[in-house]
């Protein structure tokens, strides 16, 4: 080999030995950011991020709003609300949701509803009034929820009987994840969206590690954790008693209403995990199983394969079969 041969060789290993540091230590950059969508603080934190990476984020936070929304006028939701009986065309992904959520609700014997829509507009939970229906109102609206009487057809046509009204506040913050965690996956080294009670971490940490994320004490004040799990790439999705309520009669009423009374789920149940890859799935699943109970939700989470954990009002904690080990879950003293 010649000398300049030699030399050129030489610099080409030097070039292919240190790049990789280079660009290592250039994905390792944390970038964080706080929106506010869907009812809900949303906080995003991605690590090595191209710039500008955050701002496509919440212009799909927005578009997404401005689809799926029940009070954004003009939504594909607003307007099937308000169609009196008639076909409405949406967008593939709103006929995508509406088809999963139909797919759950038979899945759970209604304990998940989207048609619930005309009963929690009878509460209220954050609006300082604490509302809360009288049994005459109750069942007055409850012939309005049936998920089977919502036809879907080729096209994307949406047909809702006249008088009944949707609300994806129980799905669409899993499907945005979804979304959202597909779009960026190729762009970073790893990621934590946090809609809330919906997390979805892509990829790892940029030591190669798994994620710790916490699971809410529903029990304990706000902001507290009881438990994480260890994962990588997945959706973390926690449904519970404790998000929206108040107290009246020493008895608890929160948002999450039992589609078959009308009422706040009155079951031993005071959170649900689920630990999937759609978080679309365990979004609906979390809010049903709340609805089921200990028992029923723990066979329904068998029967569909699925990994959770529930803690009851007493504190307890049930897993389904290989949770702990799967997901390295720790409870915190």
């Amino acid at each position: 080999m010649t000398g300049r041969f030699r030399i050129l060789a030489l610099f080409l290993c030097l070039w292919v030995l240190f790049l990789p540091v280079a660009s290592s230590a250039q994905n390792t950059e944390r970038t964080s950011g706080v929106g506010f969508y869907f009812d809900t603080v949303v906080t995003v934190t991605l690590y090595g991020a191209p710039e500008g990476l955050m701002d496509i984020i919440w212009q799909d936070c927005a578009f997404y709003e401005h689809m799926l929304s029940k009070t954004v006028d003009g939504s594909d939701v607003d307007r099937i609300n308000h169609s009196a009986g008639e076909p409405v065309k949406v967008s593939e992904e709103t006929f995508e949701i509406l088809k999963r959520a139909k797919e759950i609700s038979q899945e759970t014997d209604g304990a998940f509803s989207i048609t619930i829509a005309p009963l929690t507009a009878l509460w209220d939970f954050t609006g300082g009034t604490e509302r809360m229906p009288t049994d005459e109102e109750r069942l007055e609206k409850l012939p309005l929820v049936n998920d089977s009487l919502l036809r879907l057809e080729e096209g994307c046509m949406v047909t809702l009987p006249a008088g009944m009204e949707i609300d994806l506040g129980g799905i669409a913050k899993g499907y945005i994840a979804d979304q959202i965690a597909a779009h960026i996956r190729d762009q970073v080294l790893g990621a934590i969206l946090n809609f809330g009670g919906n997390v979805y971490v892509v990829g790892q940490k940029p030591d190669g590690s798994s994620f710790r994320v916490g699971i809410r004490d529903p029990l304990g004040p706000e902001g507290s954790s009881c438990a994480v799990v260890s994962v990588a790439d997945i959706s973390v999705v926690t449904s519970g008693i404790y998000e929206r309520y108040f107290i009246r009669d020493n008895v608890r009423y929160h948002h999450i209403l039992d589609p078959k009374t009308g009422s706040s789920a009155q079951t031993d149940l005071a959170s649900a995990t689920i630990v999937s890859e759609s978080s679309m799935t365990a979004d609906a699943m979390a809010t049903a199983c709340i609805v089921m109970g200990s028992e029923q939700a723990l066979s329904y989470l068998s029967r569909c394969g699925a990994d959770a954990v529930l803690i009851l009002r007493d504190g307890t904690f049930l897993s389904t079969e290989g949770f702990e080990e799967k997901c390295g879950f720790q409870p915190l003293p």
